[in-house]
């Protein structure tokens, strides 16, 4: 019997593949909405009974939807490709060059496993330079940003109220998928692990929160605006130390460039926690335990100092997740010059980029950053109507990504990888749309001009 179900599966998934392809082949900007909707719910496949061929989906898509841009590409029409409008570009192609040298010099071919797990989804910038977001596919981003955050809440609050065992006996494994910190469970959602869940919520919320402050009265805003304090809830579940921090500097950074009438919200809210936080001791233990904070620093002191021997690094690919897949692919762990085993998993990306690329890598990835965050700084002030505002949350995303860089690999961490790229790559379908004359509405360009002209006056 299970061999059936499982071949009927089989044919279902095969099915349903050979009509996303013919739809994505006509119009590519479906497989990178496709892609956007449905990696938050990648984590189930622990539970489905699929094929096991099932779990490259993501990578067969991204791959598909650049080569069928790539055959369109003649006949795409509308928003001009926005590459030369991206500042960040030159920091990308050092941190991409530098890396892969880095990855294959030091492991070979096998360190193709490596840049694979660092810059797949790099792809994506591609796939919109070639075939570009118009102004109805960026609504259709922000809607699936809002529906799937409200919808991975729910789930996630839902596992709460069920527990640990229930989950378990529904196929999760504990230690694995389930876990506990100070007796309280980490609720996951329909990812694999708290940490992606927290880090969506948090995305959805700050990306969400901009394009829905800017227009409040629109229905779907407002259910959003509705839904986001039981998001989190939902984020603050998962117990994930850097969506706290993110949303946090990034609810100030919008505060700050435009809705000033937030800092008055955040007060409030700020008090709250810190009138309830003292009579929830558990919570408090859990999320401030000083004896994490400093083995933490401990050990990124020690990396850091043998960093400063090892300019260029261990290489691309020698910890995180990447260690992980290329000790598997070699059956073995390496300990590299560092002392330090292939399979070390840092818990602050910095320490992690210092210790693979060394300053030279480190510098580009913090000028990548910085360049990226002061190119939507920009736009999202002069970028008319919701454009703007997702300008404005794609550059509050950046913020909170520097700052929870600090306690979490979180450019490492699926599916927040797959956001960072395709949020910067429609950032830039944007630009390029309202600085072309030759664009689908006229009056697109003359209000973007008239906004600029209003700003610097």
């Amino acid at each position: 019997m299970l061999i059936v179900l499982e071949g009927l599966a089989a044919v279902v998934v095969l099915v349903v593949a050979f009509l996303v392809a013919r739809a994505v082949f006509h119009r590519p900007q479906l497989g990178v909405l496709l892609l956007a909707a449905f990696v938050p719910l990648n984590g189930l496949l622990a539970i489905l009974p699929l094929p096991g061929f099932v779990a490259g989906w993501k990578e067969g898509l991204v791959i598909f939807t650049l080569g069928s841009a790539w055959i369109g590409r003649s006949r795409a029409l509308g928003p001009r490709r926005p590459t030369l409008l991206m500042p960040w570009w030159p920091a990308a192609a050092l941190f991409v060059v530098f890396g892969t040298a880095s990855a294959l010099l030091s492991f070979g071919v096998i360190g193709f496993v490596g840049i694979k797990v660092t810059f797949f989804y790099l792809l994506l910038v591609a796939i919109l330079w070639l075939a570009p977001f118009d102004a109805r596919d960026r609504d259709h981003l922000v809607s699936i940003l809002m529906g799937m955050g409200a919808f991975t809440s729910l789930v996630g609050i839902a596992q709460l109220l069920a527990g640990p065992a229930a989950l378990v006996a529904i196929g999760y494994e504990y230690g694995t998928q389930v876990r506990t910190s100070g007796g309280l469970l980490r609720t996951f959602s329909t990812f694999n692990l708290p940490f992606p869940f927290g880090l969506y919520v948090m995305l959805s919320l700050l990306v969400g929160g901009a394009v829905a402050l800017a227009n409040p009265m629109r229905r779907r805003n407002l259910l959003f605006l509705c839904a986001s304090p039981f998001m989190v809830v939902a984020m603050s579940s998962a117990i994930v130390r850097a969506a706290l921090l993110g949303l946090a500097v990034g609810l100030i950074y919008m505060t700050i460039i435009r809705f000033r009438a937030l800092g008055g919200l955040l007060v409030i809210m700020a008090a709250l926690v810190g009138a309830i936080l003292p009579f929830v001791p558990k919570i408090t233990s859990v999320f401030f335990s000083s004896s994490s904070l400093n083995e933490r620093g401990g050990r990124w002191n020690e990396v850091i100092e043998k960093v400063r021997t090892h300019w260029l690094g261990e290489g691309l690919g020698s910890s995180g997740a990447a260690a992980d897949r290329i000790s598997s692919a070699q059956g073995e762990n390496i300990t590299g010059s560092l002392g330090l085993s292939t399979n070390y998993q840092p818990d602050n990306y910095y320490v992690k980029t210092a210790l693979e690329l060394g300053p030279i890598g480190l510098w580009a990835v913090l000028a990548l950053l910085v360049t990226a965050l002061i190119w939507c700084t920009r736009l999202s002030r002069t970028l008319p109507g919701q454009d703007g505002a997702l300008t404005l949350g794609v550059g509050a995303s950046i913020v909170a990504a520097m700052f929870a860089s600090l306690v979490a690999t979180y450019f490492e961490i699926f599916p927040i990888d797959v956001y960072f790229w395709l949020l910067l790559g429609v950032v830039g379908c944007a630009a390029a749309q309202h600085e072309s004359f030759s664009g689908p509405s006229p009056s697109v360009p003359a209000a973007a001009a008239s906004r600029r002209t209003s700003v610097s006056s």
